[in-house]
């Protein structure tokens, strides 16, 4: 049986290590059939009651978390917008989506899922993905929608693999072997 494709969404700012700052948009690509195992194991790393969030770990919370999520029966597309002009992220935002929205489709992911940002955020999400449709640069059959991350563990999955790459390129080392063969990045100019 072929299970349908859901992906799983957030954003980053950097300029540690970068060569200017950059607008890092990524989706964690999860099988519905792995989503129960996965949303488990995500809530055995976190540190406290609230969510997984990796400005809230310590190196060594870090380096298990990157290994437990290695193991994970997940993709990640991750997609650095650079050099990014950060008095402009939400454009930033919209060229990385557009090039986001386009690799998932290819994937045959049915729905994406971002964190819930504010109410206008959210609907200007929307209202670019409606753009890209018009332009056929993703098909109606990619949904997006806006989720909450302290009800929804699989949010926190791309928070921990931007972190743990936004980690290799600000201290200079490779993302561990496991994890990195399971991330495809892109690079667009927004």
């Amino acid at each position: 049986m072929i299970c349908p494709l859901h992906a799983w969404g957030d954003e980053s700012i950097r300029s540690t290590g970068w060569s200017g700052p950059a607008y890092i948009l990524g989706a964690s690509v999860v099988d519905t059939d792995d989503a129960a195992t996965t949303r488990e194991t995500l809530r055995t790393l976190r540190p406290t009651r609230g969510k997984l969030h990796w400005h809230d770990l310590g190196h060594r919370e870090r380096d298990r978390v990157e290994t437990a999520i290695a193991a994970l029966p997940a993709r990640h597309l991750v997609v650095i917008g650079m050099p990014t002009d950060l008095r402009r992220e939400e454009r930033a935002r919209a060229v990385c989506l557009e090039r986001l929205g386009w690799e998932l489709a290819v994937l045959g992911v049915s729905v994406l899922t971002f964190e819930r940002r504010a109410a206008a955020l959210d609907a200007r999400d929307l209202r670019v993905v409606e753009a890209l449709r018009g332009r056929r640069v993703i098909p109606s059959s990619l949904r997006i929608e806006h989720g909450d991350p302290r009800s929804e563990p699989l949010l926190w999955l791309p928070d921990q693999v931007l972190g743990a790459i936004g980690r290799a390129v600000t201290d200079a080392r490779p993302l561990p072997v496991p994890l990195a063969s399971a991330v495809q990045t892109f690079e667009v100019e927004p």
